[in-house]
């Protein structure tokens, strides 16, 4: 499959494949862009081609160095991620010492995910940073010798998941690289590294997927129906990640707790809408939170659609029932001011606004919207 495990982003493996065929390549990259874009994915991709034994533009997919990077398992290939700190660990140790029997096997079955679906989300419990134990790590291995041929390559994904002695350890390797070493770190917010670390990566910016090249995926890849892939491809706003967190939740639920919330909103009772809130943000989820209210958003683009063109392009199509009567309660309701509301709230969503806070306030203004007369 090649550069074909990546979902899209074309300019990005085209800029790639120049790069290696002019073999002029940078010690240090940044892959920046939003969540679940493929910035890993490509960079698990990247190595794979840098220590293909073929030395291509392209992995040859069947070279034994190939088969290694399939479940990353090459010695030259290494993911930094957020750990948890050991028991009793100091300076200097390596970063799995003190690590629990389970933490050890949660890390174990994370990579072999990671492995399997290269836009899997890595998540550990109680792991909330990169080390600086994880980054004296890739120092000490970057000055060996490359144990096979090609390049040796770190991936360091989310970079911004470093606290500020890994990032000043990390800035003392990049300011004197090993000659045989290409480190990719991937980030989502790059206004969280240093400076100084910017300055010395060749940054790789990655545009939002579109909806078909998700869409597309879901059905190639899952085997999802096209109006299900259709309507998470919608959902998903750019993100295959969210596509996927999308395809493993109980969508039709969730999309019946945004019909429910509109009736609670519409009907004015604060008890009810209270006890609804504190059901959509789920103890400060943020992601779920924006999912939702991504959900919400193209509930009401359908009843836009619905009222203004008919049942054509209508993506709930098994809510049809009650788009429906919603449009015929409210025909004079001002759906682009409520969908802007739902906008704005995701923005805040982002900036980490206190969540009742936001719900209440998209509450009170989507109240004004929907019952326009």
């Amino acid at each position: 499959m090649g550069w074909d495990r990546v979902i899209g982003q074309e300019r990005v493996k085209e800029l790639l494949r120049r790069t290696i065929a002019g073999r002029k390549i940078a010690h240090a990259f940044l892959f920046t862009g939003g969540e679940g874009v493929g910035k890993e994915a490509m960079a698990i991709e990247f190595a794979r081609v840098l220590t293909c034994a073929a030395q291509g533009s392209d992995a040859c997919g069947s070279c034994a160095s190939c088969r290694k990077a399939d479940v990353l398992q090459h010695p030259n290939i290494r993911l930094i991620v957020p750990l948890p700190v050991g028991k009793a660990e100091k300076a200097g140790d390596d970063p799995l010492k003190g690590l629990t029997e389970d933490q050890i096997t949660a890390v174990q079955e994370q990579f072999a995910q990671k492995a399997q679906n290269p836009y899997h989300r890595i998540t550990i419990p109680k792991a909330n940073f990169i080390k600086v134990n994880s980054i004296r790590d890739i120092r000490r291995e970057a000055a060996l010798s490359v144990v096979e041929g090609g390049k040796r390559v770190f991936i360091v994904p989310p970079a911004d998941a470093m606290n500020a002695e890994a990032s000043n350890s990390l800035l003392k390797t990049l300011e004197e690289p090993p000659s045989d070493s290409v480190f990719v770190l991937v980030t989502s917010q790059k206004e969280q590294l240093l400076q100084t670390i910017l300055s010395r990566c060749q940054q790789v910016q990655f545009d939002p997927l579109g909806e078909e090249d998700i869409r597309r995926a879901l059905v190639e890849r899952y085997s999802v129906e096209g109006d299900q892939a259709s309507l998470i491809a919608r959902l998903a706003n750019g993100s295959f990640t969210a596509a996927l967190e999308l395809l493993s939740s109980d969508l039709r639920a969730e999309r019946q707790g945004v019909v429910q919330f509109l009736r609670i909103v519409l009907s004015g009772q604060r008890v009810a809408l209270a006890s609804a809130i504190e059901n959509i943000i789920k103890g400060g989820d943020r992601v779920a939170t924006t999912r939702w209210l991504r959900m919400l958003h193209v509930w009401l683009r359908d009843a836009l659609v619905l009222r203004e063109h008919g049942e054509d392009g209508v993506l709930n199509v098994d809510h049809s029932t009650d788009l429906k009567s919603f449009v015929a309660k409210f025909p004079r309701a001002d759906l682009v001011a409520a969908m802007e509301s739902v906008e704005r709230s995701i923005a805040l969503v982002d900036k980490n606004v206190y969540l009742p806070l936001v719900l209440t306030g998209l509450a009170i203004d989507l109240r004004r919207s929907l019952s326009s007369t």
